[in-house]
């Protein structure tokens, strides 16, 4: 536990000096918003993963390029020596130390969410810690094509002093960086007469501890929504203001990383678009988002050399003419392959679900087609058996808020003639349209709850907030606060108890790497486990053209592969199944791996 702690500790710091490193680069001096030290490791997450983009275009994120993560602290501070005092120094020691114990807490003796994260997300960040960037690399795992920005976050970690455990650690700090900096907007904000950003962060709040208070539970998704989240309070703050030109590019940069992680929150796009014409920034080059149209850009660059395609698995945005891509139904790796599946699975064709059929977009088209169009799929059998993937994210949520606003119908001590109605506010209504818009992209495309979190979290608590606008002008505005400040505290305590169960029943878990979460191990249960456990493991494996090793898991169809032996972080490239590497060869063009489908 003391290295785990004293990990997450220097990984708090380095981050949010990197973080304050950028801020500072840049902000310009008419920027009156102050960044909380949490602020700032969020945006040092962001800088780090554009780092480890870029820097895989031309290098593996090997030990030797992670340094980066301790030298840009070092090169801050340096600039920095001159206004750094004792008073900085003791503020970012106790951030850091209070950030360290929760990640501890968090992180001990936890799982990795599976099966995705052993799928496709930790067999990628192996590759970008092995590997310069992989042309064409999907076709062993056409979901390595959808992979999140946050993949590389993770590598970047993997350095001299942390070493693999490493790759655990940017999630972690992601999640205690955002509850910390909506727990100081709640309790410290100023703003306490803005009912609607309070009613909103506390609400935020309480989502979190409720649904996003385990680890195991943090793939791709929950790092998009906390971004989300967090773009959502920059929309609703009095204190940030979108006018000036540099808060504007950190807007814009949140946003785009949204986007990032999570393509299905693609409408976090339009809040800086939008900004960009009502204010008529266009008109000041200062304001011109270059650095996020640079990552945007590579980004894109880099979905082509791994997929073919600009944004997977959109087959419109893909060139069939690159040697690693075809659209014919036979390779893997065709976008219609990955968007068909996706979106059969989603909608619960019991072809896929039951496991009896899928090989490619070809196969029972008409069928298919059929069972997609005019909403064809919505049945009594898809609300029995796959509804509660949406309503297992948003029932106790919504059950909770209801208990609360009795709570504070019970507590009012005034009375005041008002239509719950009759408030006005311009934001309420654009994020109303927003998540309406998103929960109906939901409902059409991927009815799957994890996709759509944060649209449906945004939509209840617009949905919501006129009846508890009407309710807090029924009560002063202490005991509202109070009240709220109770609500807060209990679970808060909950969701610790949680955490401290699960790391006293396996305390005494021996495994390789204990107590931190294991990234080989495909033993779901902790307790007991021993010292031969969570050590790297060798699958099967081809010798491609006498240039690489490929290993796999098992040599069945892909799709319908059993997801029980997971590749996890073990020997890369690692893909779950071998039955279509008879399709192409591998190339070593000057050190840059290529895959050549035999078209």
């Amino acid at each position: 536990m003391i290295q785990l702690i004293s990990f997450f500790f220097i990984a708090s710091i380095c981050t949010v000096l990197t973080g304050s490193f950028f801020l500072k680069l840049i902000s310009k001096r008419d920027n009156n918003y102050e960044f909380s030290f949490s602020e700032k490791g969020i945006y040092g997450l962001i800088i780090l993963s554009f780092i480890s983009l870029l820097a895989n275009f031309f290098f593996s994120i090997s030990h030797l390029i992670s340094i980066i993560l301790f030298i840009i602290p070092l090169i801050f501070i340096i600039i920095e020596f001159k206004n750094i005092n004792k008073i900085f120094i003791k503020k970012v020691v106790s951030h850091s130390i209070i950030i360290s114990i929760i990640a501890c807490i968090f992180v001990a003796f936890d799982n990795i969410q599976r099966p995705d994260g052993g799928t496709y997300h930790l067999p990628y960040i192996k590759i970008i810690n092995d590997y310069k960037i992989f042309l064409g690399v999907a076709n062993l795992n056409p979901f390595f094509g959808v992979t999140s920005i946050f993949q590389y976050t993770s590598a970047i970690y993997n350095n001299f002093l942390f070493k693999d455990v490493g790759i655990v650690i940017p999630l972690a700090l992601l999640a205690i960086f955002f509850i910390d900096y909506f727990f100081r907007q709640f309790f410290f904000n100023k703003n306490s007469n803005d009912y609607f950003y309070k009613f909103y962060i506390f609400a935020v709040i309480s989502y979190f501890f409720i649904e996003m208070n385990r680890y195991s539970d943090y793939g791709n998704d929950n790092p998009a929504h906390i971004y989300f989240f967090y773009l959502l309070s920059l929309v609703l703050r009095k204190d940030f203001i979108l006018n000036d030109k540099s808060s504007f590019k950190f807007f814009t940069l949140i946003s785009l990383f949204c986007f990032l992680n999570r393509p299905f929150l693609v409408l976090a796009l339009i809040f800086p678009a939008f900004y960009w014409f009502k204010k008529k920034l266009y008109l000041s080059i200062r304001s011109f988002p270059f650095f996020s149209l640079l990552f945007l850009f590579l980004w894109i660059v880099k979905n082509f050399l791994i997929t073919g395609c600009g944004i997977y698995p959109l087959s419109f945005t893909c060139n069939d003419n690159l040697p690693w891509y075809s659209n014919k139904p036979d390779f893997r790796i065709a976008a219609k392959n990955v968007s068909q599946f996706s979106e059969l699975h989603a909608k619960g064709w019991k072809y896929i679900v039951d496991r009896v059929d899928y090989e490619n977009y070809s196969i029972k088209s008409k069928e298919k087609k059929t069972y997609l169009e005019n909403f064809n799929w919505l049945n009594l059998e898809w609300i029995e058996r796959h509804s509660f993937t949406i309503k297992k994210k948003i029932d106790i949520f919504i059950i909770y808020l209801l208990i609360v606003g009795i709570f504070v119908y019970l507590f009012k001590n005034k009375k005041k003639n008002i239509n719950f109605l009759s408030f006005k506010d311009s934001r309420h209504s654009s994020l109303f349209i927003i998540s309406f818009i998103g929960v109906l992209l939901l409902i059409y495309k991927f009815p799957l709850g994890r996709y759509g979190t944060s649209y449906m979290v945004l939509i209840i608590i617009c949905i919501l907030y006129p009846l508890f606008y009407y309710l807090f002008n029924q009560i002063s505005q202490k005991r509202i606060e109070k009240l709220l400040t109770v609500f807060i505290i209990l679970l808060s305590i909950v969701a610790l108890a949680k955490n401290f169960k699960r790391i006293i029943i396996n305390y005494k878990a021996d495994y390789n790497n204990a107590p931190w979460p294991r990234i080989y191990d495909h033993n779901f249960e902790t307790k007991g486990s021993k010292k031969n456990m969570n050590l790297p493991m060798k699958f099967n494996k081809i010798n491609k053209n006498g240039i690489i090793d490929i290993y796999y898991i098992v040599n069945t169809n892909f799709y319908l592969s059993q997801r029980v032996t997971l590749c996890l972080y073990n020997m890369s490239p690692c893909a779950q199944s071998s039955e279509n590497f008879d399709n192409f060869s591998v190339e070593n063009k000057k050190g840059y791996f290529l895959i050549r489908l035999k078209k």
